[in-house]
């Protein structure tokens, strides 16, 4: 039977998981909502690397990982200017998602 080094990375990176989830949870702004899904993200990158580096294989786990993190930040880049775009056109008076559903429904 063998022992995983360094059981507190594996515990770190569930924690990180689960507090960039509450976050998404919690929030109604989508900004806020963004960032907490990229916390969530980060811990996610921190067990690839983890499972990487116990399987032996960090190769493979770090070139997940920086894959994961190009798609990722081109995913967010683009989520941001569209919104920003919105936002300054006119289309979006607020980022509350409340006051958006108001808007919506009248």
């Amino acid at each position: 039977m063998t022992v995983t080094p360094y059981p507190f990375v594996f515990v770190a990176s569930i924690a990180v998981m689960v507090i960039g989830m509450f976050g998404l949870l919690r929030h109604r702004n989508p900004i806020r909502m963004l960032l907490s899904l990229e916390v969530s993200f980060n811990g996610v990158l921190l067990l690839l690397l983890y499972v990487g580096w116990v399987l032996g294989n960090p190769l493979a786990g770090s070139s997940m990982a920086v894959f994961a993190i190009g798609v990722s930040s081109s995913e967010l880049a683009l989520m941001v200017s569209i919104m920003m775009a919105m936002f300054k056109e006119g289309y979006l008076k607020t980022l509350d998602q409340e006051e958006l559903k108001e808007v919506e429904e009248s």
